[in-house]
């Protein structure tokens, strides 16, 4: 009998420290290579500029235009929508000079894109501050925005023989994004995981960025206590929890601190951003963060170049006020066209970035607020932001390829329900 519990043991361990392993085996950190405008290529591991480095980070320019299949052929546009074969979901038959008409008649502002790397095959600069993007399905986007830091930066390669070296802007012809071969080290570091309690505004899990800054676990946290300073890599640290002006902090061995005087630790804290799988970017300020439990991560909360699909367009169902129900494809505040783009929205200082392909429904409130459903379930109620609110220009609905589109404004929606 003895036996037999010490076998069940060994193998309940063995499968403990199996899925452990297998957890780390995916890899979160960008990947591809680098041609020069000289025809040399680099490979390995990416580090857009000196920030991004995970493939649920976020791209951010201005999108210069929506008529994004200009680029393309009529054979090209043929073939691509004979690749997708989607029940509905393309673009890839559709006149989107319509679409870029509608939006020079009723669109108010410039519209911001926001696009996860693992969402991007292909970036080509076509200029100091502009850049032409090629999706997974083939389709380009063109961005620009001279205030962007993604734009016109050195994006560093970590190469196999030569380590970590940057490559400037205009040296470079394209940059094509891929899966990284298993067992690849990024040698960046490794990424932090944990839970964020904020009280009444969730609870959030995924990868995390403290201070906006910290990524990587041998990232140190500073601070003091009555001993003097303190620098923790985040590897050491359980949780860390807000008091006062300062934080207690538990470390995995049961030791803890109480540190202050560091925008580490206290109010001059930038805030905690999480990219939870469920939802997308989340921003936490350190006026609504409570704790945080650094831990080892699910599988599903690693997210990996194939784990994003090829994109689709957004489709569903506009239900307006008086009753009538419009489906097909659509054209979100006559700008996000795609399930990879973001909605941007606040609950009061806690700001989210969430992409369609996680929105459910979208019920607006009043001028100023809207019910967001996720389809984990989650229900948020957002404002702070021209995606929620009366700001908004509308939605237009394609019904099919040869039908007229239909424009609905904001004020008569009921609800948007997604495919």
């Amino acid at each position: 009998m003895r036996s037999i519990l010490l076998f069940l043991g060994i193998g309940i361990g063995l499968l403990i420290v199996l899925s452990e392993a297998k957890a780390q085996e995916r890899n979160p950190f960008m990947y591809g290579e680098i041609e020069t405008v000289d025809g040399d290529v680099y490979k390995g591991h990416i580090r857009w500029g000196t920030d991004e480095v995970y493939w649920v980070e976020l791209f951010n320019a201005v999108k210069r235009s929506n008529d994004f299949l200009k680029f393309l052929s009529k054979k090209e546009v043929n073939e691509l929508n004979q690749q997708q074969q989607d029940g509905g979901s393309s673009w890839l038959g559709i006149d989107l000079g319509v679409l870029s008409i509608w939006e020079d008649r009723f669109s108010r502002t410039q519209h911001q894109l926001d696009i996860q790397f693992g969402d991007i095959k292909i970036v080509e600069p076509s200029g100091r501050s502009r850049a032409r993007l090629t999706l997974k399905n083939g389709v380009i986007l063109e961005a620009e925005g001279s205030n962007y830091s993604d734009l016109g930066t050195s994006v560093v390669v970590h190469d196999f023989e030569l380590g970590d070296f940057p490559i400037k802007w205009d040296r470079i012809k394209e940059v094509r994004f891929s899966a990284a071969p298993e067992g690849s080290n990024a040698g960046f570091g490794e990424p932090i995981y944990g839970i964020v309690n904020a009280g009444r505004k969730g609870t959030f899990k995924g990868l995390i960025q403290w201070d906006s800054d910290e990524r990587f676990m041998d990232e140190l946290l500073n601070g003091e206590d009555r001993d003097g300073k303190k620098d923790i890599p985040f590897r050491s640290i359980k949780t860390i929890t807000k008091r006062g002006n300062g934080v207690d902090l538990v470390l995995h061995s049961g030791r803890d601190f109480y540190l202050t005087g560091s925008n580490d630790v206290n109010r001059e804290n930038r805030g905690v951003v999480i990219f939870d799988p469920e939802m997308g970017r989340v921003m936490v300020p350190w006026r609504d963060f409570y704790d945080i439990e650094i831990i080892e991560p699910n599988n599903e909360w690693i997210l990996e170049y194939n784990d994003f699909a090829n994109p689709k367009g957004i489709s569903g169902t506009v239900v307006t006020v008086d009753g009538k129900e419009h489906k097909g494809l659509l054209a979100y505040d006559l700008d996000e066209a795609w399930e990879f783009e973001m909605l941007d929205a606040n609950d009061d200082e806690v700001t989210y970035q969430i992409p369609f392909r996680n929105i459910k429904s979208i019920v607006p409130k009043n001028y100023s607020y809207s019910n967001i459903i996720l389809k984990n379930g989650t229900n948020l109620l957002l404002g702070g932001a021209r995606d929620v609110s009366d700001q908004n220009d509308g939605i237009l609905i394609f019904p099919s390829q040869n039908a007229e589109p239909i424009y609905v404004r904001w004020s008569e929606i009921d609800q948007v329900i997604f495919d």
